[in-house]
C-alpha cells in the first residue's frame, strides 16, 4: 500500500504541474520515501531511476527530466539504466545538473582515523617517523588508486630495472610469444638484484613494465623464485618483459619496501592497512579509495552469438561531474581478449561511464576527471551515440573508447558523433590511454576536438591485423578471441590477397575525422602517431585537421592500412615525421611546416606491396637544412611480401608536390630523375606568420602550380567551437 501512495503521490504532482515535460528531482538532503517534486526530492539518482522506471511503464507522453541539485552523490553500486529505463518512441529521459549546479558523481570511500605507523616491517630508513596508517574502508575490497580531494596520489614505486633480451623465444610480429609451448614466459620477471621478493601480500604487488615501446603491462605477481631471481606474473603480459632492447624497463609498486618519498601511498589488503607518507606531514581529512570502475551503465540486452542486439534508449546525461572510479587490472584468461596491442579490453567494465548495447543517446557538458581508469566507453552495439561539449582531463586510461563486436559480420558499433570536447591529460596511470579510439567502430564523426598532453596517440582507428586473422589455430595473440569465425568461414573470398580477403570483416571504417587540434602528444610511448589509423577497413577519412608541437608522429597509416585519405590537413612543428606511410593511401592537398622529415615510408611484414598510392598536391616547408622530405625504413626480405621494381617512394604516384628548403632543389632533380614529381616544383609557400600559426599562403603561383585547393586555415577552425561551455574553456590553462 505504502508503494501505491508513493506513486500515486508523485503522478499528482506531476499532472498537476503545468509544465511540457515531467520534472522529477534529486538532492542530497532529499528522501527516497519522498514524491521527487522540487520541494520534496528524492535523496538518490537510483530512486528518481525507479520512478522513471514506473512513468514508462504507464506509457509516457513527455520528455523526462531528472534534475540532480548541488552535490556529491557516492555511489556504493554501479547505476544501470537498462531497457526498463528506456521510454518508448522518440521521448527521452535526461539527467541532469539543476541550473549548471555542481553536480559530482563519485565512488570514493573516504579513509579515516590515521595514526603514525610503528614498527611496520619493510619500512626503509628514510621513511621511519613519516609513514601514516589507516583502515580500508570497510565496504571497499580493493583499490589500486587513491585520492587527496582532487589530486591522485602516486603510489609507492621501486626505481627502473632492466634485464637482457631472451632471444631463444620466438616471437610474432605482435612480439607475444610465436608459439603455444612458450607462453610461460609471459609470466616470467627475471631480476638481478632484489628488486622482486617474495612478499606475503603478493596479489597486491604489481610488475609494471613496457615490453614495446607502444604498451604498458601492469601485472600482479603470483609467486617469487628468489634463490633463481624471477618473478612469476599473476596473468600473461601481452608481450615477454625486456622484449625491446631500445626502452623496456620495470619496476615495483604497492609495496612498503618502496614507499619512500613524501605523496606516496600503498595498500595491504591482507592486513587491510593503507600506508602514506603525506607531503604536508598530515594526512588531509579527504583521502578516498574508489569503490567502483563503473558509476553509470547503460545497458541493453546484448545477444553476443546471434545476429542482433536489443538496445537501451533515449537516455541522456547533462552537466555531470564524474570522478574517484578505480583503474582496470587484468584477470585469468584475458589473453587474446586485449583489443589492438592490448591497449584496452574487449566488452569489459573499466569507464565511469559505459554504454553496452545502446542506442539514441547523449553526454553533453559533462565533466569527467581525477580517476584511475577511463572516462567513457561505448561497447559492443553502439549506434547514434552524441557525445559533446565534454571535459575529460586526468584519468588513468583511455579518454573516449568505442569498441564493436570482433571481426565478423556482426557490425553494430557505428553513427555515433564525438565532437566539440576538450581532452588532456588522459593515460595518467596506463599509460598507453587514448584520447579518443575507436576499435572495430565505423561511420563515426569525430570533430572539433582539442587534444593536449597525452602520453599516446590522440585519434586512433583500429581493427585486427591480417597476420591475427590469418592463424586461427591461434587464441593467444591480440584480440584473437573477438574474432567471429563462424561467420568469416561462411563468407570470405578465399581467393583474394589477405588485405582484401579481410576487409569486410574490419568494422572501423567510413569514419570522418575532421577539424580536431591535437598538440603534445606521445609524451610517454612514442610509436605511433598524433592521428592513428592501423587495420581499420577501408574509406576513412581525415581531413582538416591541426597537429602542433609534437615530439614525434603528425599521422600515420599503420599496418595492414587501406583506402584511407587524408586531405586538408597541417602538421607543424614535429619532432619526427609529418607522414609515416604504410599501405595503399591517399595523402592529398596537407600543409607540413618544420618537421623533421616530411613522409617517412615503411611496408609492414607479410603484407603484399602494392604501388598505388597517391602522395599529392601537398606543400612541405622547412627552413633546417637538415630536414628528410623522404625516408625510407627498410624491413628487409619479407614472408608473403612482394617488392616493387623501384624503391619506394618512386613506386607512388607522387606528383604536383611543392618544397621549399635549402635543398630542396638537388632533392627534387632526384625525384624526377626516378620518375616521380615531374611537376613538383621548389618555391616558398610565404605563409603569413607562423609565429602567430597563421597559415595563409601568399603566393598564389605555388598554388595554381601544383594545383592545392585552398580551405580555411584559421587557427579557430580546429578544435572547439564557439559553443563549447565557458565554464569548461576556464578550466584549460593553454586556452587561457
Amino acid at each position: 500500500m505504502k508503494k501505491i501512495s508513493l506513486l500515486c503521490s508523485l503522478l499528482l504532482f506531476l499532472l498537476t504541474s503545468n509544465v511540457f515535460a515531467i520534472d522529477i528531482f534529486v538532492s542530497t538532503n532529499g528522501n527516497d520515501k519522498s514524491t521527487g517534486g522540487k520541494n520534496d526530492p528524492f535523496l538518490t539518482i537510483d530512486r528518481a531511476r525507479l520512478a522513471v522506471r514506473d512513468l514508462i511503464k504507464k506509457g509516457l507522453t513527455e520528455n523526462v527530466q531528472v534534475y540532480i541539485m548541488e552535490g556529491t552523490y557516492i555511489l556504493n553500486k554501479t547505476i544501470v539504466f537498462g531497457l526498463d529505463d528506456s521510454p518508448k518512441g522518440n521521448y527521452t529521459v535526461t539527467y541532469q545538473a539543476y541550473q549548471n549546479s555542481k553536480v559530482i558523481i563519485s565512488s570514493g570511500q573516504v579513509v579515516g582515523k590515521w595514526a603514525k605507523a610503528e614498527n611496520v616491517t619493510g619500512i626503509q630508513e628514510v621513511a621511519k617517523g613519516h609513514i601514516w596508517v589507516a583502515d580500508m574502508p570497510k565496504n571497499v575490497d580493493t583499490f589500486r588508486t587513491l585520492f587527496d580531494g582532487e589530486t591522485r596520489l602516486n603510489r609507492a614505486r621501486s626505481d627502473e630495472f632492466t634485464m637482457p633480451v631472451n632471444k631463444k623465444v620466438k616471437r610474432a610480429d605482435s612480439q607475444n610469444t610465436f608459439y603455444n609451448k612458450d607462453r610461460i614466459h609471459l609470466r616470467r620477471v627475471p631480476f638481478s638484484n632484489n628488486e622482486i621478493k617474495d612478499w606475503d601480500n603478493l596479489s597486491d604487488v604489481e610488475v609494471v613494465f613496457n615490453p614495446v615501446p607502444w604498451n604498458l603491462n601492469l601485472v600482479q605477481l603470483e609467486s617469487v623464485d628468489e634463490k633463481n631471481k624471477i618473478g612469476y606474473l599473476a596473468f600473461e603480459a601481452n608481450a615477454m618483459p625486456f622484449t625491446n632492447k631500445k626502452y623496456s624497463v620495470a619496476w615495483i609498486e604497492n609495496v612498503i619496501d618502496y614507499l619512500d618519498e613524501p605523496g606516496e601511498w600503498c595498500v595491504n589488503t591482507k592486513t587491510r592497512k593503507i600506508y602514506y607518507w603525506p607531503k604536508n606531514g598530515t594526512p588531509s581529512n579527504n583521502i578516498q579509495a574508489p569503490k567502483l570502475m563503473e558509476l553509470f551503465r547503460v545497458e541493453g540486452k546484448i545477444q553476443y552469438d546471434l545476429p542482433n542486439d536489443i538496445p537501451a534508449r533515449n537516455i541522456n546525461f547533462k552537466g555531470l561531474t564524474f570522478t574517484k572510479g578505480d583503474r582496470s587490472v587484468w584477470y585469468k584468461n584475458r589473453k587474446g581478449w586485449g583489443i589492438q596491442h592490448d591497449w584496452d579490453t574487449f566488452d569489459y567494465g573499466n569507464a565511469l561511464l559505459r554504454f553496452r548495447g545502446a542506442e539514441n543517446c547523449k553526454v553533453t557538458e559533462c565533466r569527467f576527471t581525477n580517476s584511475g581508469g577511463s572516462a567513457m566507453r561505448l561497447d559492443l552495439h553502439a549506434q547514434n551515440i552524441e557525445i559533446k561539449n565534454n571535459y575529460i582531463d586526468y584519468v588513468g586510461h583511455m579518454g573516449i573508447l568505442l569498441a564493436g563486436y570482433g571481426p565478423g559480420t556482426k557490425d553494430v558499433n557505428k553513427n555515433n558523433i564525438i565532437k566539440n570536447n576538450i581532452l588532456h591529460h588522459v593515460g595518467q596511470v596506463i599509460w598507453h590511454g587514448h584520447a579518443i579510439f575507436a576499435w572495430q567502430s565505423g561511420l563515426n564523426i569525430i570533430a572539433n576536438n582539442y587534444i593536449h598532453d597525452v602520453p599516446r596517440k590522440a585519434i586512433g582507428l583500429c581493427g585486427v591485423r591480417c597476420q591475427i586473422l590469418m592463424k586461427p589455430e591461434d587464441n593467444f595473440d591480440e584480440a584473437s578471441r573477438t574474432i567471429r569465425w563462424s561467420e568469416i568461414e561462411q563468407t570470405v573470398d578465399s581467393t583474394l590477397t589477405p588485405q582484401r580477403r579481410y576487409a569486410p570483416y574490419l568494422h572501423a571504417r567510413n569514419n570522418i575525422v575532421e577539424y580536431n587540434r591535437a598538440e603534445r602528444t606521445l609524451l610517454k610511448l612514442n610509436d605511433g602517431s598524433s592521428i592513428n589509423i592501423s587495420g581499420a577497413g577501408t574509406g576513412n577519412i581525415i581531413r582538416h585537421n591541426l597537429i602542433y608541437d609534437v615530439p614525434h608522429v603528425g599521422f600515420r597509416t599503420d599496418d595492414w592500412q587501406e583506402g584511407t585519405t587524408l586531405i586538408n590537413n597541417i602538421v607543424h612543428k614535429s619532432g619526427s615525421s609529418a607522414f609515416i606511410h604504410k599501405g595503399i593511401n591517399t595523402i592529398k592537398n596537407n600543409i607540413i611546416i618544420d618537421c623533421n622529415r616530411g613522409f617517412h615510408f615503411r611496408a609492414y611484414p607479410q603484407q603484399y606491396f602494392v604501388p598505388e598510392s597517391d602522395i599529392t598536391n601537398n606543400i612541405v616547408y622547412s627552413s633546417s637544412a637538415n630536414f628528410v622530405p623522404n625516408s625510407i625504413f627498410k624491413w628487409g626480405r619479407m614472408f608473403v611480401h612482394i617488392a616493387g621494381t623501384k624503391p619506394i617512394p618512386y613506386e607512388y604516384n607522387m606528383d604536383y608536390n611543392s618544397y621549399w628548403w635549402p635543398g630542396a632543389k638537388k632533392d627534387l632533380e632526384n625525384k624526377r630523375k626516378n620518375g616521380i614529381e615531374a611537376n613538383g616544383v621548389v618555391m616558398d609557400p610565404n605563409f603569413k606568420d607562423l609565429s602567430k600559426q597563421d597559415y595563409t599562403i601568399k603566393n598564389r603561383k605555388l598554388l595554381k602550380a601544383i594545383k592545392f585547393e585552398p580551405f580555411d586555415t584559421k587557427l579557430t577552425r580546429f578544435g572547439i567551437t564557439k559553443e563549447y561551455p565557458a565554464r569548461f574553456k576556464a578550466l584549460d590553462k593553454t586556452l587561457n
